[in-house]
């Protein structure tokens, strides 16, 4: 009875789940309290809990910010024209600054290229037709596939020569006074060299007007060493003391190799602007354009005057990357 009535107390208490010593065939209060209690409310912190080590394990699995500042995006290239590198949301990118397609300001001529945006904001090329002009009247100047060609005209094609007379194109581009066996000369001159020269200028004899036998005059010019009373007897242009002179880059004279007076080809120092020229080196500013020297400009892909750099620093306003 005694047993009893501590039963129904402790239903009334709502110590049912209470077990007593003596009453369980494994008598483990404190381990079964703890497991009941786990079971309840706690067991819902338990879920919590693993919710709590998974988002542990994601900051701690997860890849650190590739970037915090556009410096940190050095694989990226360099700020130019066309893009820069940036940082967007912890990224690196190379954000654009001009729409792909977009001709950069600052061009070579005659290269038969522009340089332009690519679509990665990077500066690419593309051909263009873009030939360098050499000045020739018996060339086509053609740009194909990004190679630059000069190519002649038909032989025979009227022209004007070097010395400002009238001439005809030969075979290989040049403009001559005559070829031989295509077209002679006027005037009972005869074809010599493709220049029409005086009819006793193959005679063996010195002939009137002549600087030496049967050269200067009428006849083709002297070379160096041969006698002359003239410069305009002379290949070089320059008499000196009855002798046709070597050809220097201080004779105030354009001969030899010059493109100038006394300036340009491979011998003498480049040339000024509006200097005859053939080729870029002849000219100080490395542009020939039309067969002169260019005067030096920021926008023309070289690096001349003051420039720190091609076509920027110095006097140009672009500063330097």
């Amino acid at each position: 009875m005694k047993l009893e009535r501590a039963w129904l107390i402790a239903a009334a208490l709502g110590l049912v789940g209470v077990q007593f010593a003596g009453c369980s065939d494994d008598p483990k209060p404190q381990q079964q309290t703890s497991s009941s209690s786990s079971s309840g409310a706690a067991g819902a912190g338990g879920d919590a809990g693993n919710g709590g080590a998974g988002g542990g394990a994601s900051s701690s699995s997860g890849m650190p910010p590739e970037c915090t500042t556009a410096a940190d995006c050095k694989n990226n290239g360099a700020a130019d024209f066309c893009g820069e590198p940036s940082c967007e949301s912890g990224k690196c990118i190379r954000k654009g600054l001009q729409p792909p397609g977009t001709p950069l300001p600052s061009q070579l001529y005659g290269d038969c290229i522009e340089r332009q945006c690519d679509v990665t904001f990077n500066i690419g090329q593309v051909p263009a037709n873009d030939p360098y002009d050499d000045a020739k009247d018996c060339t086509t100047d053609v740009c194909t596939d990004t190679v630059l060609t000069h190519e002649p005209v038909a032989q025979g094609t009227l022209c004007i020569t070097p010395t400002g007379s009238q001439g005809i194109c030969d075979a290989g581009g040049s403009c001559v006074t005559c070829i031989e066996g295509v077209q002679g000369c006027a005037g009972g001159f005869v074809c010599q060299m493709n220049k029409c020269v005086g009819p006793k200028c193959a005679n063996g004899t010195k002939d009137a007007g002549e600087g030496d036998i049967d050269c200067g005059g009428s006849c083709l010019p002297c070379v160096d060493g041969k006698t002359c009373t003239f410069g305009t007897q002379c290949a070089s242009g320059v008499c000196g003391g009855g002798t046709c002179s070597i050809a220097s880059c201080m004779d105030t004279v354009p001969n030899g190799k010059e493109t100038g007076v006394d300036c340009g080809g491979p011998d003498c120092a480049a040339c000024d602007a509006t200097a005859p020229c053939f080729v870029p080196n002849d000219c100080k500013s490395g542009v020939c354009k039309a067969g002169y020297c260019e005067a030096p400009a920021c926008n023309d892909g070289v690096q001349n005057s003051d420039e720190m750099g091609v076509d920027c620093g110095g006097s140009c306003p672009s500063s330097c990357p």
